[in-house]
């Protein structure tokens, strides 16, 4: 029984931490996904909210991921381990059957499951996540209780810290369709042009509490609120990725956008209200820095182009504007005023609006665009890595000295000592 307690401690353990990780290092992709589970439960689209419990639950997995692993605080660790995979099984059943959306979002980006591969994992660690719970009274604590709080805060404002460093850069590693290296028109399934591609994109706003549907020609006044747009293919044929650009008028020029030779900039801008002076500032800025170099800067946004009061941010924008789907944009760059570098339509790099590289942009031009493409990638792999490296070793390590410097002598019941333990003393020996 040792040896099984052990090894669905680091089954769960390693478990909940790499899904915390993935997530938590994408705060704002992990408020898309609680998102979405809001409007299938019909409580509309609270951004804010969605991402403040999105990075919540994806700290609190990482947490019980960290604590199973180094051995703190086990008993609430198997409690709480089993109410989340218990409430995840009932959950992703509900999912495979209905199938209301079709990525659960257990992994975030990067790793893509069925709702029934879900469903069938969360059953195989349910078994792990029981064992756990019955025996939470038979590990033996790796250090006095206050230090173990104390580990546990300690980790937590590590979490805390790593999200909001992602919050304000991007993703430490991107897993998404438009990471950089990616030939977008390659990708894009590009037909003949007797029979190119329709696109339709529908403008959601709200009023009165209700949601509404308009398309681009049929516009709402001031008083409706704008909150979502979907772009789609209504033809025959699919592309590989969700890519269709309008200009002001409502023309689709997807395609001479990609035919750009050498290098193209963009700055996406998802969240209109939220686009502060200084983001505009930047864009302006970095508009004014290529113009001069003869290099093309536009902003995609995916809120139409002219809708009254909602879009007087965009009259102080130098850069021509177009249109995309609101969720495409958050693909491209998960910052607000973000910018994609693309050359010959390949994405090369991309920054959060508070690292747009001003003063080295003669560098980044005149740089090969494959090797700057390649920099990019290992600089994004190996920040990954490492982090990841460096918390399991502080793991390893936390665990391996709290068990040599620590020796846990159970006290006789009734104690009211904070280490008592229902552990006999010929018993007490650690676990793996």
């Amino acid at each position: 029984m040792k040896f099984l307690r052990a090894i669905s401690r680091v089954v769960i353990g390693v478990t909940f931490l790499l899904s915390g990780f993935v997530k938590i290092i994408d705060p704002v992709g992990v408020g898309l996904i609680i998102e979405e589970y809001m409007k299938v439960a019909g409580l509309g689209s609270w951004h804010f909210i969605a991402q403040t419990l999105g990075v919540a639950l994806s700290g609190t997995e990482m947490l019980i991921g960290i604590s199973l692993l180094v051995g703190i605080r086990m008993k609430i660790a198997c409690r709480v381990s089993l109410i989340f995979i218990s409430i995840f099984t009932i959950l992703t059943l509900f999912l495979a059957i209905f199938n209301p959306v079709t990525d659960c979002g257990c992994f975030g980006e990067a790793i893509k499951l069925t709702n029934w591969q879900t469903f069938y994992k969360n059953i195989v660690f349910l078994f792990f996540a029981v064992l756990l719970y019955l025996q939470r009274d038979n590990f033996i604590p790796v250090a006095p209780a206050r230090w173990e709080w104390g580990f546990a805060v300690t980790y937590a404002l590590l979490i805390v810290s790593l999200s909001l460093y992602s919050y304000r850069h991007l993703p430490m590693i991107d897993f998404m369709e438009f990471k950089v290296g990616t030939d977008i028109k390659g990708r894009l399934d590009f037909i003949s042009e007797s029979d190119s591609p329709v696109f339709e994109t529908t403008l959601i706003y709200s009023k009165d509490g209700k949601r509404y549907e308009f398309s681009i020609e049929n516009l709402p006044d001031s008083t409706y609120k704008f909150e979502d747009s979907r772009t789609k293919r209504v033809n025959k044929g699919s592309a590989h990725m969700d890519f269709a650009v309008s200009d002001v008028n409502g023309n689709y020029v997807t395609d001479s956008l990609l035919s750009t030779k050498g290098a193209l900039f963009i700055a996406t801008v998802p969240f209109i209200d939220k686009l502060g002076r200084r983001a505009i500032q930047r864009v302006n800025r970095l508009y004014d820095t290529l113009s001069v170099r003869g290099v093309e800067l536009i902003v995609l946004t995916g809120s139409g182009l002219s809708f009254s009061d909602s879009l007087s941010a965009f009259s102080k924008l130098s850069p021509k504007l177009y249109n995309t789907d609101f969720k495409t944009l958050l693909t491209m760059n998960r910052s607000n005023g973000g910018v994609v570098y693309l050359y010959d339509a390949t994405v090369i790099s991309k920054w959060s609006t508070i690292d747009i590289p001003f003063e080295n942009i003669d560098d980044i031009l005149s740089e090969d665009s494959e090797l700057l493409s390649a920099k990019a990638r290992i600089t994004e792999q190996l920040s990954a890595e490492i982090t990841a490296f460096m918390l399991l070793i502080i793991i390893s390590m936390m665990r391996f000295i709290c068990r040599i410097l620590y020796i846990h002598k159970p006290v006789a019941k009734g104690s009211r000592d904070d280490e008592r333990s229902s552990i006999a003393p010929d018993s007490v020996i650690h676990d793996i």
